[in-house]
């Protein structure tokens, strides 16, 4: 049998060409290797340009948490030099805001705790919120606003960089699912796709939730994946503002639930189920919401994070998510009850048992998944790891290592 035609050589194959991928790529492109990236669909198609795209530093737990996000936001000034801009890139700040005295009180310790960290963060007025983010619902009563927040367009941030890329000599094969590595012995050579074998010494595993069938390569990371929707409405008039995020739903919100005073039952996320059955304690157990709204330069109105189906790799909206992002909107906006929905998003996330990535060399790859906060933490991981393999120094390496005790620690418990 004769051997056919490799479909492409590098030195660095890239599988996944979601922001992680991308950005690892045009870092490594960057240092003069010879790259391929590789996407089952294509660049931005996933979780990766799926989401709201709001850069949250307030939300973040101090230490290793905080300090990533902060290093991947400071990242995107650069990058809009460096490619160009055009992703729109937001630095008005966010705000936190609230819907209840209850609410307001335990949001005290979470200004001070954030305080503590360094952090600009302050109480403001109703009044004053509505001055940074015009789309405020009605029901908020004021808010916690921190200027270091921003917001990217993420499809757009990604297919900037995906262009910039192709342009740098990148080779990119959109539509290639990879099958398998390509190993002789236990050294990694190439992967065999279903347009045929790229061959090259390096292997970047950044395949987001997929990186769960990387245990068929025997490479065992513990993650849990699960469904994030989101509605987006018909444009509304243009009105520059934060990103925002409230209480109903504080699932991404780690410095605030980790508080000791944090009373869960005062930042409920909305019952899926209100509709049809109720009954408070129908709650399904594999439902959680990140309560964000977010507005696009286009005008467009992003609302949610659900976060349903635990360890699904389905990349559909359910119904019940849909519902309980609709019926929570028209509480807050029953103006816009007209107003159509455009779409309705879905991705996949994925997350550690630490919540923090995974930066690594790993059974003779290298991976880069399990970004919770991935447009803070997907642009600094792809310097990070184009430094590991380049051999250069980085301040963040070791501490995302696979083989940290934090990965088997069971995460944050909450009463």
């Amino acid at each position: 049998m004769v051997a056919s035609e490799p479909l492409a050589t590098a030195d660095v194959i890239v599988v996944g060409a979601g922001i992680a991928g991308m950005c690892t790529a045009y870092e490594l492109r960057a240092r003069g290797y010879d790259v391929a990236v590789l996407d089952q669909r294509f660049a931005a198609f996933g979780g990766s340009g799926r989401n709201p795209g709001a850069v949250w530093l307030q939300l973040q737990r101090g230490g290793l948490e905080l300090d990533l996000a902060r290093a991947g936001a400071a990242l995107y000034a650069e990058y809009a030099d460096r490619i160009g801009g055009g992703f729109d890139h937001r630095t008005r700040g966010g705000l936190f805001f609230y819907e209840t005295d209850e609410q307001q009180e335990i949001l005290a310790d979470y200004v001070a705790d954030r305080r503590r960290h360094g952090l600009s963060v302050e109480f403001v007025t109703r009044a004053d919120a509505l001055a940074h983010a015009p789309m405020l619902p009605s029901t908020a009563i004021g808010a916690v606003y921190c200027a270091e927040d921003a917001q990217i367009d993420s499809q757009r941030f990604v297919r900037a960089l995906a262009t910039s890329c192709t342009e740098a000599g990148v080779k990119r094969f959109d539509n290639t699912p990879v099958l398998s590595t390509i190993r002789r012995g236990d050294t990694i050579t190439g992967v065999r796709t279903t347009r045929g074998d790229v061959h090259g010494p390096g292997v970047v595993w950044a395949t987001g939730a997929w990186a769960r069938g990387l245990d068929a390569e025997g490479v065992s990371i513990a993650l849990t994946t699960s469904r994030m929707g989101q509605i987006v409405t018909q444009p509304l008039a243009q009105r520059p503002s934060v990103v925002m995020h409230g209480p109903r739903g504080v699932a991404s919100c780690g410095a605030l639930t980790d508080l000791p005073g944090f009373r869960r039952e005062a930042f409920a996320a909305p019952n899926p189920l209100g509709a049809v059955r109720d009954d408070p304690d129908a709650t399904p157990a594999d439902w959680d919401y990140d309560d964000s709204i977010t507005q696009f330069s286009d005008g467009s109105l992003h609302i949610g994070s659900s976060i349903d189906i635990t360890g699904s790799l389905n990349p559909h909206i359910s119904m019940r998510a849909t519902q309980s992002m609709i019926s929570t909107t028209i509480d807050r906006y029953a103006e816009y009850s007209t107003f159509g929905v455009t779409s309705l998003w879905a991705g996949l996330q994925s997350t550690t048992a630490d919540l923090l990535p995974v930066v690594d060399r790993v059974d003779g790859a290298y991976a880069t998944i399990g970004h919770a906060s991935g447009m803070a933490t997907g642009p600094v991981a792809g310097r990070i790891l184009a430094c590991l393999i380049a051999g250069e120094h980085h301040e963040f390496t070791d501490r995302l290592r696979a083989d940290r005790p934090s990965l088997t620690s069971p995460p944050p418990a909450h009463d």
